[in-house]
């Protein structure tokens, strides 16, 4: 009895193993002319088998006529690039006809990579006059890339949708560079301070204080003004008011007779003491 449940097992195991790889997506492509460069691609960077190990995919292919530059890339990069086409989910028409919001955001292979940065594994999906256009993600991203058509599907294992062209995904050759905040605005340079004045000018600031001080403002010459015509009422045009004395209207001796004075003194003095 129990060599008979052992085989049995060991078939059972078999089958579960070979269920989790249902299909092998080079002999698929195969089968489709119109995608054999994508295919030889897949193959050539090493894509194809990691592909095949996955349970359910759906896979952005481009047909011969789109492929651009594609085949002049280098074998890192192509397979960066592969990654980006590869969905880690089921999707065909039907799916994305029932998307909310008519935009999904789907994740690529590269973004289990672990070398994706700013949404490099994202794809966005978007429907648009009844279409359905295919972008990287990124800020920024151009999103240009449109559903053609579908190529196969087998429910709910593999996919195969056909766009119009690659999805460019900025930074897979490494010169992504991070969204940075824009650049502060530069402050104005302190003005410099006011040349230092010579002792000239100083000299003179100090000066014309004084002088504007000592200059009298000059008497009016109109006729009009009050003190040319005083009022005949006011206290000073009276002729009863009291007048202050002459000697104090007269002005102090001015420096120039006291020194004649001097002078004079001495010349008297020197007499005196020429005579004696």
């Amino acid at each position: 009895m129990s060599r008979t449940i052992v085989p049995l097992i060991c078939s059972f195991l078999l089958l579960a193993a070979s269920s989790a790889s249902a299909f092998n997506i080079t002999k698929i492509l195969g089968q489709y002319p119109d995608y054999s460069t994508f295919n030889e691609l897949l193959s050539k960077s090493g894509l194809a088998s990691v592909v095949n190990n996955r349970g359910t995919i759906t896979l952005l292919a481009i047909p011969n006529g789109a492929i651009g530059d594609l085949t002049s890339k280098s074998e890192d990069v192509l397979k960066r690039v592969l990654a980006t086409h590869v969905v880690l989910d089921y999707y065909d028409p039907m799916k994305l006809q029932r998307m909310k919001d008519k935009t999904a955001k789907m994740t690529t292979m590269y973004q289990q990579s672990g070398k994706a940065q700013y949404d490099q594994g994202f794809l966005n999906v978007t429907a648009k006059d009844g279409s359905f256009i295919f972008g990287s993600a990124v800020k920024g991203a151009q999103r240009d890339s449109k559903l053609d058509k579908s190529v196969m599907n087998q429910p709910y294992n593999i996919s195969i949708l056909s766009l119009s062209q690659p999805i460019v995904t900025p930074g897979l050759d490494g010169t992504l560079a991070p969204v940075s905040a824009p650049p502060p605005k530069a402050n104005s340079p302190p003005s410099a301070p006011p040349p230092a004045e010579s002792p000239e000018e100083e000299e003179e600031e100090a000066k014309s204080p004084s002088e504007e001080e000592t200059e009298a403002p000059s008497p009016s010459e109109d006729g009009d003004s009050p003190a040319s015509s005083p009022d005949a009422d006011s206290p000073a045009s009276s002729p009863d008011a009291d007048s202050p004395p002459a000697d104090a209207q007269l002005p102090p001796p001015s420096s120039a007779g006291k020194l004649k004075v001097s002078f004079g003194l001495f010349v008297v003095l020197a007499s005196m003491v020429a005579a004696y």
